[in-house]
């Protein structure tokens, strides 16, 4: 049964552990990644007992598929926020970088081919764009789909490798703008009318 499955609804202390160890999930695979995702740890890091942990997640692969979908719904309300497409690029380039736990487990569950928790957040990120590569202010022909595979991925894995790269929180935000930057550059010359959006263009020239 997928994650997210109609359930019973929890009591408000069963939902609130529930919530204490899905964000001591995310905590662990910001930090160390899925390998070091387990029940105990999870539980531990929650500061709850093992028993309680195993009532909400018997097994490790519901615990994983559970903070897959916490993370979908997450991308679907962000994805629904109004945004330029300047402020979209530098929201979510910053946004990734700073929950790298996204990165890893979107990458963890498009390699396992399961569809059903990247889905939600990725067919809003996809109406988005073939919004507007159906407006008058870009150019035709363009694959929306893969415009956004381009903008995805590279952001994703951008929030892997800045950790690598960058020794500080100040060079991390640098650097990630410098990618954000050349980011935009590709959408405006590449897939836009540049002079339909002159303030991009115009943050572009500073």
């Amino acid at each position: 049964m997928s994650a997210e499955a109609t359930t019973k609804p929890l009591r408000s202390d069963a939902q609130a552990s529930r919530d204490r160890l899905l964000a001591a999930a995310k905590e662990l695979v910001a930090e160390e990644g899925l390998d070091v995702l387990t029940v105990v740890a999870v539980a531990r890091r929650a500061g709850l007992n093992r028993s309680t942990a195993y009532q909400h997640f018997p097994q490790r692969e519901q615990l994983v598929d559970a903070v897959g979908a916490q993370f979908a719904r997450e991308l679907r309300d962000l994805f629904s926020e109004p945004r330029e497409l300047g402020e979209q690029i530098d929201f979510f380039t910053h946004h990734f970088r700073e929950h790298p736990d996204i990165a890893r487990i979107w990458m963890f569950h498009l390699l396992r081919d399961d569809e059903a928790i990247s889905k939600p957040g990725w067919d809003q990120y996809v109406a988005a764009l073939e919004r507007l590569a159906d407006s008058r202010r870009s150019q035709e022909g363009i694959d929306a789909e893969m415009l956004c595979v381009i903008g995805m991925t590279s952001a994703l894995v951008w929030s892997l490798m800045v950790r690598q790269r960058a020794k500080s929180e100040r060079k991390a935000r640098t650097e990630t703008d410098r990618f954000a930057r050349e980011l935009k550059r590709l959408f405006l010359y590449g897939a836009l009318r540049p002079e339909h959006w002159p303030e991009l263009a115009s943050s572009l020239e500073e």
